[in-house]
């Protein structure tokens, strides 16, 4: 089965699309222009394993565990498949998509700049964040690859498009420089692994050297403890070598580029975004105002935290506390209005925040307008997407909760509430939505859909982007058919649902679950 796009993002007058490992682009008009392709070449394993060269004897160590791959067949530890029924020991290669044990490197997120020139993903099962450069044209140049120490769940960029807040599942929050200046990050299309060189060793890893034994071979007269002299130095050799061997261990794991430890939380964190407020200071006898910048952060434990913006990340300004659930996702500055943030996740309500002050200034309702929406009986709600921007001259925020096959248009109108306006139905379950701006100031909406589930299409339709145009009080509803079919991944329907549905996911179970 296919995995269908995903996660859409906008960059200029162009759209991206992630479909597995892969990233399409996209005109306005969503005529298909590129793809690039994650650089995976034949033979190579999955992150974190090393593959030994063909050629090269088999290195000391108890055999690895031959896995059955289908009737007949056996995966040897070499990467191919033994034909067992013929008896001959014959190899044949195994696609590396299709074994078990593979990890596929699913997109997992997708960021640009504000001014269109750069485009983030992010890699899950090699828990890597890639930077590419847009040309203007639609096109995608891969500049870096740098594989983080714990997977990352969220990204944000800051204000000046120089720096990039990677969020990871262990609640810790880095920051690493858009454009790397290590050679161990930098890539090009012909080097997507390479090995960086090792920093040397500071001062305090120094290797220190086995201390010596107060007796010698002169001053020992018996054989009993000739014998406990050699075994006490043995000993001692052992144990500095696997000293050293542990502390060059440390260093191919640690990221060898620039990387910056910013805060933590005690949670998983769920979402982080970047919020900016005015404020006056004194410079020089005379009172300018400038913008101060602060990041804020959402974990599993329901709470969301203010902490100020580089180089003062430590330093907590406060929290926006009033949800039951966990947070999973955050939309700050909806058309404009940086003063406001939106948050949701496992709760029946959306939030509407005074961010800077912690102050909650209203609710709206989810759970009610998806229980219109399901035939079945609805008792909780998983948010997975809010985007909030200008549309149709107003300040709105759209909603996708994940497995519903709709998406949700909330207005933010003056006295700071949010008001659902309408509920845009759909063939599938909604992934993500992005706005594409037109010429003229015209708008669409493009809406990444899962239709597998759906008994109503046929078989060959079971991904696809949508576009909705508003008609006076309809929507009109078009397919996008001009994309690469099928993308470069292809799994089990249980593997899809994995990947695809993983917010419900972070409810905690109650003790009458």
């Amino acid at each position: 089965m296919a995995i269908p796009c995903h996660l859409l993002k906008a960059c200029g007058n162009f759209i991206f699309a992630a479909q597995g490992s892969s990233i399409h682009s996209l005109n306005s008009a969503l005529e298909h222009i590129s793809t690039w392709k994650y650089p995976v070449k034949q033979g190579d394993e999955p992150s974190g394993q090393t593959t030994e060269p063909r050629d090269s004897p088999a290195l000391e160590g108890p055999p690895t565990k031959r896995r059955k791959v289908e009737d007949g067949q056996e995966s040897a530890s070499n990467g191919h498949a033994i034909d067992s029924a013929n008896g001959q020991g014959k190899t044949k290669s195994v696609d590396k998509y299709a074994h078990p044990a593979y990890e596929k490197p699913f997109i997992q997120g997708l960021y640009a700049t504000t001014d269109g020139r750069h485009l983030v993903a992010i890699t899950g099962s090699d828990k890597t964040i890639w930077v590419f450069e847009h040309d203007g044209a639609g096109n995608l140049k891969q500049l870096s690859q740098r594989a983080m120490p714990k997977r990352p769940c969220s990204l944000a960029l800051t204000r000046d498009n120089r720096t990039i807040l990677s969020a990871d599942k262990f609640g810790d929050v880095y920051a690493l420089p858009l454009i790397s200046s290590s050679p161990g990050a930098t890539t090009t299309a012909n080097t997507s692994h390479p090995t960086p060189t090792p920093p040397p060793l500071s001062r305090s890893a120094t290797p220190s050297l086995p201390p010596k034994p107060q007796a010698n071979e002169l001053t020992v007269h018996t054989k009993r403890n000739l014998r406990a002299l050699e075994n006490q130095k043995i000993s001692l050799t052992r144990k500095a070598q696997q000293q050293q061997e542990s502390q060059q261990q440390q260093q191919t794991t640690q990221p060898q580029f620039e990387h910056i430890l910013l805060l933590g939380h005690v949670s998983m964190l769920t979402a982080i975004c970047v919020g900016t407020e005015r404020v006056e200071e004194e410079a020089d006898g005379a009172i300018r105002e400038r913008e101060r910048e602060y990041i804020i952060t959402a974990d599993r434990d329901e709470h969301i935290r203010v902490s100020r913006g580089m180089p003062q990340a430590h330093v907590i300004e406060g929290f926006c506390l009033g949800h039951e659930e966990f947070v999973s996702r955050l939309c700050v500055g909806p058309g404009g209005r940086q003063e406001i943030l939106v948050s949701g996740g496992g709760d029946d309500d959306l939030f509407v925040w005074d961010w800077a002050t912690g102050r909650l200034l209203s609710r709206a309702g989810v759970l009610e307008h998806v229980k219109r929406v399901m035939r079945e009986s609805v008792g909780k709600v998983a948010v997975t997407r809010l985007l909030g921007c200008r549309w149709k001259g107003r300040t709105c925020v759209f909603v996708v909760v994940e497995r519903v096959p709709a998406v949700f248009l909330y207005e933010l109108l003056e006295d700071n509430t949010l008001q659902h306006r309408e509920t845009v139905p759909l063939p599938g379950n909604v992934l993500d939505v992005e706005v594409i701006e037109l010429p003229g100031a015209a708008q669409r909406l493009l809406v990444a859909v899962d239709c597998s589930f759906s008994t109503d299409e046929p078989e060959k339709s079971t991904s696809s982007l949508i576009v909705l145009d508003k008609q006076e009080a309809a929507w009109q509803q078009t397919k996008v058919e001009n994309l690469p079919a099928g993308g470069d991944i292809n799994v089990s329907e249980d593997e899809l649902q994995k990947i695809l549905y993983t917010t419900e996911s972070l409810r905690k179970l109650s003790d009458f679950d």
